[in-house]
């Protein structure tokens, strides 16, 4: 896992280094997801749509209507 540091403005705004946003094509404008972990850790993640997700075929059915659902509660 590669570290990145940034600083958050006096708007409280972050600056995603060019490299991750190039990587996982975040232009102006792309919706990006925060989440906070219950360990308290941050992730950020940019806003995909279900239709856009590949899904490994030997997973357990069951638990994948199971992340189907958490996602959709998360609203991504």
């Amino acid at each position: 896992m590669q570290e990145y540091k940034t600083r958050i403005s006096t708007k409280g705004q972050i600056v995603i280094p060019k490299e991750i946003r190039e990587k996982y094509m975040l232009g102006i404008g792309k919706t990006i997801v925060i989440f906070e972990d219950v360990d308290g850790s941050i992730r950020i993640m940019p806003k995909t749509k279900l239709s856009n997700i590949k899904i490994n075929i030997a997973l357990d059915p069951k638990e994948v209507e199971k992340e189907i659902e958490k996602m959709r509660e998360e609203k991504i």
